[in-house]
């Protein structure tokens, strides 16, 4: 069970810093023809940054 929380919180952590990346560089993330807007980076920033401190954290 140890290394499950290990490998998510590592995912998790890297996942939150790939939006940190799209919020600083602007990148532009369009799904299906639609143009997904920057404020859903600031929500799943937040969102994986808390599972991942959640995951480090229950280990």
């Amino acid at each position: 069970m140890r290394n499950y929380i290990v490998i998510s919180g590592t995912i998790f952590t890297i996942v939150a810093f790939a939006h940190l990346l799209r919020i600083f560089d602007g990148w532009v993330v369009t799904v299906n023809g639609q143009v997904v807007p920057a404020y859903t980076s600031y929500l799943a920033f937040v969102a994986t940054g808390l599972l991942a401190a959640w995951a480090f954290r229950a280990k």
